[in-house]
């Protein structure tokens, strides 16, 4: 139903609008082409020439642009800050081996309740790489915002607070 109305619409659009086929008595008196014109047949004793218009091509200079400023991303601030991540992760898990020995258990799940140090080294330096490079990434996309500095801050105080915690505990038992 819809396509026939719109048929209908579009063939009274089409009547209604187009053009007539039949010229008009002022197309008729129009002339063929330009060449026909008034100034063309005054101009009808002088021959017509056709010369050749010279293309040269551009010349193309290469230049080299101005040398792009490379700014370092593992800058010292960066440096810093990592080296403060990881030594709170290796406080972290040095202080819970102190307090594994003084009859203290692990409370992470992830490490279990009396995890080796080995298996502390091995599931939290990762992490700590993996929280590293994404500040790297952070830093490289946007290096004047201070957002970079927030997973390694906050990982950082976080094993602080646990490294804290641990020596707390071990002193207590």
């Amino acid at each position: 139903m819809k396509c026939l109305l719109l048929c209908a619409v579009v063939s009274l659009s089409w009547s209604a609008f187009a053009q007539n086929l039949q010229p008009s008595t002022n197309e008729k008196s129009l002339p063929d082409s330009a060449s026909t014109s008034k100034s063309a047949a005054e101009n009808a004793d002088m021959p017509f020439v056709v010369r050749p218009v010279p293309i040269r091509p551009p010349t193309l200079r290469i230049e080299a642009g101005p040398a792009a400023e490379r700014r370092h991303v593992a800058d010292r601030k960066f440096l810093i800050v990592s080296l403060f991540q990881i030594g709170a992760t290796i406080g972290d898990i040095e202080s819970t081996q102190y307090g594994l020995g003084h009859g203290a258990t692990e409370a992470n799940p992830l490490f279990g309740s009396h995890p080796s140090r080995a298996t502390q080294y091995a599931i939290a330096m990762p992490i700590a790489a993996g929280v590293v490079a994404w500040s790297y990434r952070l830093k490289r996309s946007a290096p004047h915002s201070g957002r970079w500095l927030i997973p390694q801050i906050v990982a950082g105080v976080v094993h602080t607070g646990a490294l804290c915690h641990n020596f707390m505990t071990a002193k207590t038992q």
